[in-house]
């Protein structure tokens, strides 16, 4: 016979192992934009298989996020947060779609053989490191969350000031991308990467707010 409490448990681990599949495909999802935008700051050519890649991770996100959604329909009302794993598997694919973006536009400006000036590629890079950061502790806080829920909390923390510490950082990266001189296109498209980040942690630290509930 299989217990209520015996139930929750096999529930819950199932689906803190389907996020943190999901949360290694955002790690690795964002790693490999940071390759391709350093070859594109490098001038080196890009792999034609980078497009691919991402697209291969884009799709396994979904489908991880489809098995959570139909995991917590089947389940029912056997663990009493359920509605805070749907708000967190949509804050996922939320983080997911921010990655594509970048992504996408990164892979245009290297298929159109754009130059980033040095004026406007150390603010690119901090602010890129930064939200790489954000996602690791994201990684860890999922990682801890089904045995140590205290250091899931600690991790959540640190998610919060490294949210504050890239806010303090984009504005001034996006106007040295602004008065850099290059050309208006890259300026717009670099722009729009800037502000895809910060939306992007933006969201990270909404998905550790949703942690730190489930954690509670």
């Amino acid at each position: 016979m299989v217990f209520p409490v015996e139930t929750e448990d096999r529930t819950m681990r199932n689906l803190l192992m389907l996020c943190q599949d999901e949360v290694r495909l955002l790690v690795e999802g964002f790693r490999k934009i940071l390759a391709i935008s350093e070859n594109l700051i490098n001038d080196k050519p890009a792999s034609p298989s980078n497009s691919e890649e991402l697209k291969k991770i884009h799709e396994e996100t979904g489908d991880i996020k489809n098995t959570l959604i139909k995991e917590l329909n089947d389940i029912g009302g056997v663990i009493l947060n359920r509605e805070d794993f749907y708000r967190l598997i949509s804050t996922f694919g939320d983080i997911m779609d921010h990655i594509n973006a970048i992504g996408i536009r990164v892979l245009e400006m290297h298929k159109r053989e754009w130059k980033i000036p040095p004026s406007a590629t150390t603010g690119m890079r901090e602010i890129s490191d930064i939200a790489f950061d954000s996602l690791i502790k994201l990684r860890e806080a999922i990682m801890s969350l089904g045995f140590n829920s205290e250091k899931s909390i600690e991790f959540t923390h640190e998610i919060d000031e490294i949210e504050k510490l890239l806010d303090s950082s984009y504005v001034q990266v996006e106007m040295d991308v602004i008065t850099s001189g290059i050309e208006f296109p890259v300026i717009l498209v670099l722009k729009d990467i800037i502000l895809q980040i910060e939306s992007m942690v933006d969201t990270v630290r909404d998905a550790s707010d949703l942690i730190r509930i489930i954690a509670m």
